[in-house]
């Protein structure tokens, strides 16, 4: 096998399996209909778009888009680069994914600095169990919620103020954010074990990147709670557009104010008011967060699950 070189087509993997360099495009197709995407999207309006998101891939530098192939037969398809492996598909009738993997693995250690992680992005359960049995391991899994829009009875506690994000709130915000997430499940990965500092910086790029991705009926939609007596904020349900849908971008309580109901209350709010130009809104959850009985209480119906794994202290 050789070393990888972004100007080279060409990989053998075995005597019958090879790889070789995808038109982006093209890759963008079969990988939206042989890989997991349209379960994993399966609100997004516009051909066009599913096919954008297929090609956007910010964990990976070079977008090293390959074809799997055998023989003489195209099998499948795969963004591969050092350190970096994602969108694996299978070509029906052809289904030895482990064989596939097992060599894809071998071309990621010789490609790859070992002195880092190899990283497998967005796969789902059924690959799952095939990276594992070749030594990956598993960091996390995440799936995508969605629900109607319509208009429901909510009733603000007279104890809070309820109002809508302020930019120039961003770092109380975020502070909470910190807070709120500081003992869950979405606090640190065991890839990116960060200091409190980075984490904190982690969470005001998140506040910071709603503000970007928000106009006027999404604000409205959005609140921001404070307690009344000392104007502490204590809650959050930031909700901004994403691929062409709303989404909960973020939303968090205030440990010492869980179990007051506030959550469903903003949420509830967030969801009528989006009524009134969107149909449906939706979340993304990460598994084993105590929120998603929560989600389900309010409608939202679950999606595929997909997840995260990495390949620790390799050796060439």
């Amino acid at each position: 096998m050789e070393y990888w070189s972004k100007n080279r087509e060409e990989y053998q993997l075995d005597k019958d399996v090879y790889i070789t360099k995808a038109c982006e495009k093209e890759f963008a197709i079969f990988e939206s209909i042989y890989g997991d995407g349209p379960n994993n999207r399966f609100a997004i309006k516009h051909w066009d778009l599913r096919l954008a998101i297929s090609l956007d891939t910010p964990f990976a530098i070079n977008n090293s888009f390959y074809w799997i192939i055998k023989g003489d037969v195209k099998i499948g398809g795969v963004l591969i680069e050092p350190n970096v492996i994602s969108r694996l598909f299978i070509i029906p009738p052809y289904n030895d994914l482990y064989r596939v993997l097992r060599l894809l693995k071998k071309l990621l250690i010789k490609w790859s600095d070992p002195k880092k992680n190899i990283n497998a992005f967005q796969i789902n359960n059924e690959q799952g169990k095939y990276f594992e049995m070749l030594g990956f391991w598993k960091e996390k899994s995440r799936r995508w919620m969605m629900r109607p829009t319509e208009e429901l009875n909510y009733e603000y506690n007279q104890d809070f103020i309820f109002e809508n994000p302020d930019k120039q709130q961003n770092r109380n915000i975020a502070k909470l954010l910190c807070s709120s997430f500081s003992n869950g499940v979405d606090n640190k990965s065991q890839l990116h074990k960060d200091t409190d500092e980075e984490y904190f910086e982690a969470c005001l790029n998140d506040v910071n990147d709603f503000f970007e991705n928000t106009n006027s009926l999404l604000l409205e939609a959005s609140t921001v709670i404070y307690d009344a007596k000392d104007k502490k904020i204590v809650g959050v349900c930031l909700i901004s557009l994403f691929e062409e849908w709303p989404l909960i971008h973020t939303i968090a309580i205030d440990p010492l104010y869980s179990g007051k109901g506030l959550g469903k209350i903003i949420l509830n709010k967030g969801i009528s008011i989006l009524n009134r130009e969107y149909q449906v809104v939706r979340l993304f959850v990460t598994i084993g967060n105590s929120a998603e009985s929560v989600y389900h209480e309010l409608g939202f119906v679950q999606g595929v699950e997909f997840g995260k794994y990495y390949l620790p202290n390799f050796n060439k």
